[in-house]
């Protein structure tokens, strides 16, 4: 069975069991509050982090987040916490 065929299973399994299809499709979650704060869910390991960039591994790609005076206000193993002047969030 590829991927593909078991990514559209796992999703239709969310829709049958009524869950979200990032929590079954173990996709990130990022939540931005203004452009001071950045929440991301279900990340998969810091790969880099500067006060102009912070660049984590997900399931989709990486997920980079510039901008300045940025700074990990809490990590975990699930989620991470990022302040600072948030200009950018991208998924590559």
């Amino acid at each position: 069975m590829g991927p593909a065929v078991s990514r559209n299973l796992k999703r239709r399994f969310a829709q049958a069991l009524d869950v979200p299809p990032n929590v079954v499709l173990d996709q990130a979650e990022i939540h931005i509050l203004g452009d001071g704060e950045v929440q991301i869910s279900n990340h998969k390991g810091l790969v880099q982090y500067t006060t102009a960039m912070v660049k984590l591994r997900s399931v989709e790609g990486f997920i980079e987040v510039s901008g300045s005076e940025l700074e990990i206000a809490a990590f975990s193993a699930q989620e991470i916490k990022i302040r600072g002047r948030i200009r950018q969030v991208v998924l590559r």
